[in-house]
């Protein structure tokens, strides 16, 4: 029988490690004669406990490499940055500090890049008992999900009840210095505006971004399982009904296997977004 604090592994078919981790809860249903386990890997450690630390002009990665290190968590890839870093983390997560850091050194790193280039994001994922941080999106090679062949169910939605497309610019008494829009959206969705009074500690640009939101958009597949689909790579979907045929992003990725049949279900993002750890004000006083 499984108990709770023991490490379980999970193999395929050709004996290849595809999980490990920890069990964290167990349910048993006499009536029914079934066990429920649930466990997690060692990722659930690094979004539990918590540290304080202070980094000046340290690497993202070799942060990462620290509080692992703190944390009794295993080392495997992390994306090189070579960009030094400097920030106080007071009583946060391990996952925390670990993204704030990246986090610093994507915006470093997509600041002065082309515009034309797709922005570089990380995001931690563990193999076997080792983190790895890698640069979010990769496609998984020879895999689709197609409606023909592995969708069981899809679920596709689009709200624009939180669609900003107009900001009206103050200073900082509160007069009107211009206005920013976008006009596409204005022109299909009608004109949401807000109201952003500039800041000279922060650039105008950047607060801008945050606030123009578009369609959100939100997408469930229920498909056979298939070990390589993951949180933070990206796949090749056909479905052709609701019109989602094009390169997609795995959000969060649940694996079941009951009766013998491995099923997943993929939470699907339309855009390659980080899990972002931005720093305030405070947090830059190192």
């Amino acid at each position: 029988m499984i108990n709770c604090g023991e490490t379980v592994y999970g193999y395929d078919e050709d004996g290849n490690l595809q999980f490990q981790g920890n069990v964290y809860s167990v349910e048993k249903n006499v009536q029914a004669s079934t066990v429920k386990v649930l466990a997690y890997d060692n990722l659930f450690i690094l979004t539990r406990s918590k540290t304080t630390r202070k980094f000046s002009n340290i690497k993202a990665e070799d942060i990462a490499r620290s509080i692992c290190q703190e944390m009794g968590i295993k080392v495997g890839n992390l994306a090189e940055t070579g960009i030094k870093v400097s920030f106080i983390a007071q009583d946060k997560t391990g996952y925390q500090i670990i993204m704030m850091a990246y986090t610093e050194s994507s915006a470093q790193i997509n600041a002065s890049k082309k515009e034309s280039d797709p922005d570089v994001v990380f995001h931690p994922v563990m193999d076997g008992d080792k983190l790895d941080v890698i640069k979010k999106g990769t496609l998984i090679e020879n895999f689709e999900a197609n409606q023909y062949s592995n969708i069981m169910n899809s679920r596709y939605k689009e709200s624009i009840e939180k669609v900003v497309n107009k900001i009206m610019l103050t200073d900082q008494q509160g007069n009107v210095t211009g206005y920013q829009s976008k006009d596409d959206s204005i022109k299909k969705y009608s004109m949401v505006q807000a109201v952003y009074k500039q800041n000279p500690k922060k650039a105008m640009k950047d607060q801008l971004t945050k606030i123009f939101h578009g369609p959100d958009r939100t997408g469930i597949l229920e498909m056979l399982g298939d070990y390589r689909a993951k949180a933070s790579y990206s796949i090749k979907i056909s479905d052709i009904l609701p019109e989602m045929t094009g390169q997609f992003w795995i959000k969060s990725d649940t694996h079941s296997f009951e009766n013998g049949i491995h099923t997943m279900k993929l939470e699907i993002e339309f855009e390659n977004l980080m899990n972002k750890q931005e720093l305030t004000d405070s947090e830059r006083k190192v």
